[in-house]
């Protein structure tokens, strides 16, 4: 025993410098914790088991809040986290990965009940999807940088009254309110969500009339007359509209959909000057 020959060389070394004894007894007791560890298992050797016994214990109640798992099941299949890039570049389709909406009912629309349904029935049910912004919200930066972009519908709409339209003016600030709210439920709601398509379809009504008063005041004053700023960024904004719908899913779609915000809202507003200078307005 350990302790036994400590014991011993003490009686026998009465001889031995006392500043000798502190280290020795370190020295016995070091020994004793190295014995003592060989008859139980190590911490480290409980500690691994502990973690692969927890179960639905606080580590694994970590992991699945951090991660992103790709099937429902508890199968050991691939996990990937919700930031990382493949699940952001390499996903689909909100309308190609759930389908047709099945809440189109009159305790979602109300009285636009009937329209929705026509949109709904004329589009195959297309037309009311809309794409997943995860894990962009409205509290990220991202996602306050993309409702940001609807201010420039504000600017435009505030210029063109203030310069005499007040008609194309006040339609262009109301798409901007609407897409806001249409963009904003988008981020704070998610996916599948029926406020969302509410709000979707009423962004289709005033973007839709802003759209039809800027194409009669195109048609009014020729198309050859259209100057070449406007038709450029008329088509650079169809074409990230057509984006969207391409990657319709996370940050991509908040970048096409960005551009689009922007550039359309300088379409509509050098639209917009051009009939009020053809006008004489």
């Amino acid at each position: 025993n350990i302790m036994m020959l400590l014991g011993t060389y003490s009686k026998e070394d009465n001889n031995c410098c006392s500043i000798m004894r502190p280290p020795i007894l370190l020295f016995a007791l070091l020994l004793q914790s190295a014995h003592s560890l060989q008859s139980s298992p190590p911490l480290a050797f409980v500690a691994s088991r502990a973690s692969k016994n927890c179960g639905s214990g606080v580590l694994r109640h970590r992991q699945q809040r951090t991660k992103q798992y790709l099937s429902d099941d508890d199968s050991d299949e691939e996990i990937i986290p919700i930031n990382n890039d493949r699940s952001i570049l390499a996903g689909e389709s909100t309308f190609q990965k759930y389908g047709r909406p099945s809440d189109i009912n009159s305790d979602s629309f109300g009285p636009l009940l009937p329209i929705a349904e026509a949109v709904d029935e004329v589009t195959g049910g297309w037309a009311l999807t809309y794409a997943d912004l995860h894990p962009a919200t409205p509290r990220t930066t991202i996602g306050q940088a993309f409702l940001a972009t609807n201010i420039f519908y504000a600017a435009g709409g505030l210029a063109l009254g203030v310069q005499g339209d007040w008609f194309y003016g006040a339609l262009t600030e109301l798409a901007g309110i609407v897409s806001f709210i249409y963009h904003y439920s988008q981020l704070e709601f998610g996916k599948n969500r029926s406020e969302v398509r509410l709000a979707l379809l009423v962004d289709y009504f005033t973007a839709g009339a802003a759209l039809i008063c800027g194409g009669v005041y195109m048609v009014q004053m020729g198309i050859d007359t259209i100057p070449i700023d406007a038709l450029l960024t008329a088509v650079g904004a169809s074409v990230c509209l057509a984006l969207c719908w391409v990657w319709e899913f996370g940050y991509p779609y908040i970048f096409w959909h960005s551009l689009w915000h922007i550039l359309s809202a300088l379409t509509g507003y050098l639209i917009g000057q051009d009939h009020l200078l053809s006008t004489g307005g």
